[in-house]
């Protein structure tokens, strides 16, 4: 009696997990050589207020360009 075979998903999953896993071994070093520095809070804080700021400018520009091109 043969085993049965794994569904085709999991196949693709469990190759598309070791192609990840291979890949990330390669450029892990390209992408954190050394030890990362710590961030304070405040910088974090000032992070989020400035990320914050630009999304909200970016949808009111958005809300007013679509008002005004529909007018």
């Amino acid at each position: 009696m043969t085993p049965a075979r794994p569904a085709p998903a999991d196949v693709w999953k469990r190759r598309m997990r070791v192609a990840g896993s291979r890949v990330w071994s390669a450029v892990e070093g390209w992408t954190a050589p050394g030890g990362r520095p710590e961030r304070s809070e405040s910088e974090v804080s000032m992070l989020v207020a400035v990320v914050t700021l630009a999304a909200g400018i970016l949808f009111l520009m958005t809300m007013l360009l679509t008002w005004l091109f529909r007018s």
